[in-house]
């Protein structure tokens, strides 16, 4: 396959003839239940219904807990009609105009490597708001259309920094020394997750599918093998289920949702915003939308090793910047009219969209979980995706200090 060279920050950047093209922000995107006695016993059925009305509540939620401590987190009853649309107070498409950051005439360059989809919000809000430059940085932002491409550009320092997944790619990658180091969190998962587990709106209006117990033997999809394949087992394991009891299919997120419609597959992992778009347009209704997968961040911000040790100013004002641009997209902040037109322009994705789907979570407090990176690592390995014999500690290769000097700067992040 021939190359394409673009150049980036003074150097030439190695790109695939398929990526000769600027990457789409739409297709890479298109990479969340009396009858009275006779009158001597009246006083006590009496007593009864009344112990019963202000028990019953009570009972109910407790029996419901029982059940989902058996295996089927799926809720009692699923909805199979499209959501009402919500208001998005002014979000829609060009009302608001980003802001112009002004940087310094001697800002460092600074080039990083990201995907154009809505969860790494913080690198495009830090950017047009200012953050970066305020923090002394002209950052170049250079879009992929996956996050294995991520890793190598980085460690060969064709990126100084990039912000990608923690999946079977970067684990490999760093079991064979490649110069990196992770210096901030990427993204986390809240209840309701961002990433349901959906059907067909048909299987759901027949019954074909009521629970996350009924997907025994069924095709299902995740778009890539690795993490979201994780929270797919996560998602089964509340109906009793495991991987070895599905048929797996790996589909991008927006062929899964046309293979819902046609019904080739049965069920899927969609990502925010498809998953909203999905269900908006009658395609897709969601399964399930909790489930145990709250303590993996399963994307990172890391670093070219050479480029840290050389400019660690830099990397500090670069994690400073995204740490307050993720401070500002928490709570109320991610439907922010400015916000939702940045992440519009990055992602092409339309601002009402990305404001009726469900929002990803953000380490405030910078906190990178190392023990939930080891768990990924773990479920890798069960699933024979690592080219390594030995476990390693994602403690080894995180870097804390530019968090550490990042939060001197910020404080403590405010509650929302």
């Amino acid at each position: 396959m021939g190359e394409a060279y673009t150049q980036v920050g003074g150097r030439s950047v190695a790109r695939d003839a398929a990526r000769s093209e600027r990457v789409s922000p739409t297709n890479a995107l298109l990479e969340e239940l009396l009858i009275l006695p006779r009158p001597r016993i009246q006083i006590s059925i009496v007593r009864l219904v009344i112990s019963l009305l202000l028990l019953g509540p009570m009972l109910l939620t407790s029996s419901a807990s029982g059940i989902v401590a058996q295996g089927d987190a799926t809720p009692a009853a699923l909805s199979c009609s499209p959501p009402a649309a919500a208001s998005t107070g002014g979000a829609a498409s060009g009302e608001v105009a980003t802001p112009i950051a002004a940087v310094p005439a001697d800002a460092i360059q600074v080039t990083m490597g990201y995907v154009p989809v809505s969860i790494f919000a913080p690198v495009f809000v830090a950017k047009e708001k200012g953050y970066f430059a305020e923090a002394g940085l002209d950052v170049t932002l250079e879009a992929l259309p996956g996050g294995s491409d991520m890793v190598v550009l980085t460690a060969t320092g064709e990126f100084d920094a990039g912000i990608g997944g923690a999946g079977p790619a970067f684990w490999n990658g760093m079991s064979q020394g490649l110069p990196l180091r992770v210096i901030a969190p990427g993204h986390g998962e809240g209840d309701p997750v961002a990433t349901p587990l959906m059907i067909s709106r048909q299987s759901c209006e027949t019954g074909a599918i009521a629970s996350v117990a009924d997907l025994r033997g069924k095709k299902i999809a995740v778009n890539a093998r690795g993490a979201t394949e994780f929270w797919l087992s996560r998602a089964l394991a509340t109906g009793g289920l495991t991987l070895d009891d599905i048929e797996l299919q790996t589909l991008a997120f927006p062929d899964a949702v046309t293979a819902l419609a046609s019904r080739a597959i049965d069920a899927s992992m969609v990502g925010e915003p498809l998953a909203t778009k999905a269900e908006q347009d009658g395609i897709a209704v969601r399964l399930l939308t909790s489930f145990d997968v709250q303590a993996v961040q399963p994307t990172l911000i890391y670093g070219n090793m050479e480029w840290l040790d050389d400019n660690p100013e830099a990397a500090t004002g670069l994690v400073t910047g995204y740490l307050r641009a993720a401070r500002d997209l928490t709570g109320d902040g991610f439907t922010d009219p400015t916000n939702l037109a940045i992440i519009e322009q990055y992602t092409g994705v339309p601002a009402v969209l990305v404001a009726a789907a469900v929002q990803p979570v953000y380490a405030v407090d910078g906190r990178i979980d190392t023990e939930g990176l080891n768990m990924l690592q773990r479920f890798f390995r069960e699933r024979e995706q690592l080219d390594y014999a030995t476990d390693l500690d994602a403690a080894e290769f995180v870097d804390t200090q530019h968090v550490d000097a990042a939060l001197a700067t910020l404080g403590p992040a405010e509650e929302k």
